[in-house]
């Protein structure tokens, strides 16, 4: 099965961040018995006019490292198990022959849309008088001279125009061309801006009426696939500018009752639901301010405990069985609304906070992953030469200026540690794991190491060493693999024996 996520504006490509890091964790989307989907392909395309955009920047940064370490770790493979687990792939890896001219990116191409102002797309200057004047209230000024390379600067008027041109654009007829029964659309957009508000019911509006369209294949296919989408509500608030006022924090509500009126009428009403799950997702606790910026300088904002739980709400549809989205005759049941609540209603969160299938799900592969983030920080360099680094395949000393090492280290994690500095300096804090703790035994927030006869047990880089050491000795499973998957797989295994023999459970 492939899911086709579609992440729309800002918020969409911190959403897709947050993603990247439950999957370099080897958190998997599961179905209804609690076992991994098998066969999944996870492609992700972003929508933004606005390239410039700092948070898409890092994203598109972590998803070019996040395959690059995959495929190194397992090829292929769409049924992986462990850290990078889930495959990520773009529109043009997947391609078979085809016509369609694409390039190998995980961003959406909107051509015209991003080189001019909006008045130049509407072609205001050819109108006629009248029409010039239709045009003229139904956008302000400062709407017309809106430069679209910025996006849509909070106005889903202008998105609502400028984007219905996504479906006579190559990957828009590529993603059609490829898409298959089985296979599923997800989306992930804000309620309260400009792109994202109007990117989600046109892209869902033209798969549905794909019929209509020319040069598209397997349009029965899109009309009744299974959509699932992303609703972010309100979470962050702006700091105020008094000289610029085309976006304002006290306009989000406002925008956000309108659009889901909006929402019910064409997505997810009785009579309309083109949308199969739709999950509902916001804060009445507000980010700490953000800086200002409608698009000229880059839009960089902090992570947030939003997109995090954001991230769950496409894993959760990819297991949604199709039983619960079509009747018998395969046409799609009433949309099914998802909303989100937390265990404890705390300003500064940790693991406990979370709702128990949540803990289920992350403490275990999130918390994993940030003893493997310790352990190559910290401990990896002072091992090479002992024990396991000496079986087959030998990890020698050049493997620490290896490319795939410094991708994983130098670039991944790197930004691995900003997202969750950002996320414990943001307003809710999530303190998953201390700040700056490199104590194995007691970096995990809330959680203890379990007691010994005397004392308590201890976890450090030697107690990996010591585990890996005896997995890799009678290990026969390498010799026939990569230097890179046997380190991280053997991690993997001496991880989870460490983390349930000597960490509390808490689920």
């Amino acid at each position: 099965m492939r899911l086709f996520l579609f992440a729309i504006g800002g918020t969409g490509s911190r959403v897709l961040k947050s993603l990247l890091m439950l999957s370099a964790a080897g958190v998997r989307p599961l179905d209804e018995d609690g076992k991994p989907v098998k066969d999944l392909e996870i492609v992700p395309v972003i929508i933004d006019p606005h390239k410039a955009n700092e948070d898409l920047k890092r994203t598109e940064a972590m998803l070019i490292d996040y395959r690059e370490i995959r495929k190194k770790l397992y090829g292929t493979d769409p049924n992986a198990d462990g850290f990078f687990a889930n495959r990520i792939v773009t529109l043009r890896e997947i391609m078979s022959n085809s016509s369609v001219t694409l390039n190998d990116t995980f961003i959406f191409n909107l051509g015209a849309v991003e080189n001019a102002k909006f008045r130049e797309f509407i072609g205001y200057d050819t109108m006629n008088e009248a029409n010039q004047a239709l045009t003229s209230l139904l956008f302000a000024n400062y709407q017309l001279e809106n430069k679209m390379n910025i996006g849509f600067v909070g106005s889903p008027n202008i998105g609502s125009v400028a984007l219905n041109e996504i479906k006579d654009s190559n990957e828009f007829k590529a993603f059609s061309n490829i898409f298959r029964q089985g296979d599923r659309i997800f989306f992930i957009s804000s309620i309260f801006g400009g792109t994202g508000a109007a990117g989600f019911p046109i892209m869902v509006k033209n798969i549905r009426q794909a019929a209509n369209l020319e040069g598209i294949e397997n349009r029965d296919a899109l009309s009744r696939a299974p959509i699932g989408g992303l609703t972010v509500l309100p979470y962050f608030t702006l700091e105020g500018n008094k000289h610029d006022q085309r976006i304002a924090t006290s306009d989000f509500i406002v925008k956000t009752q309108s659009a889901l009126y909006y929402y019910k009428n064409t997505l997810t009403g009785d009579n309309d639901s083109n949308v199969n799950s739709i999950y509902y997702l916001g804060d009445k606790v507000r980010s700490k301010p953000y800086l200002y910026d409608p698009g000229e300088h880059g839009q960089r904002n902090n992570a947030h405990l939003i997109e995090l739980i954001g991230a769950l709400a496409p894993l959760n549809f990819a297991g949604v069985p199709d039983s619960k989205l079509f009747d018998a005759d395969g046409y799609p049941m009433p949309t099914t609304a998802y909303e989100y609540a937390l265990a404890k209603d705390d300003l500064t969160l940790n693991f406990l906070s979370l709702g128990h299938r949540t803990r289920e799900l992350i403490y275990e592969p999130m918390s994993k992953f940030h003893l493997l983030f310790l352990f190559l920080t910290t401990g990896l360099k002072d091992i090479i030469g002992q024990g396991f680094t000496e079986d087959e395949p030998k990890i020698k000393s050049d493997f620490l200026a290896s490319q795939f090492y410094r991708t994983l280290v130098d670039q991944f994690m790197l930004a691995y540690a900003q997202w969750l500095t950002e996320m414990h300096d943001n307003m809710r804090s999530v303190a998953l794991f201390r700040p700056g703790e490199i104590d194995m035994s007691h970096v995990i927030e809330g959680v203890n190491v379990k007691k010994a006869l005397f004392g308590h047990k201890k976890v450090d880089n030697d107690v990996f060493k010591s585990e890996m050491n005896k997995l890799s000795k009678d290990a026969t499973i390498y010799s026939d693999r990569t230097v890179e998957f046997k380190l991280l797989d053997l991690f993997n295994k001496a991880a989870h024996k460490v983390f349930t023999e000597r960490y509390e459970n808490i689920n």
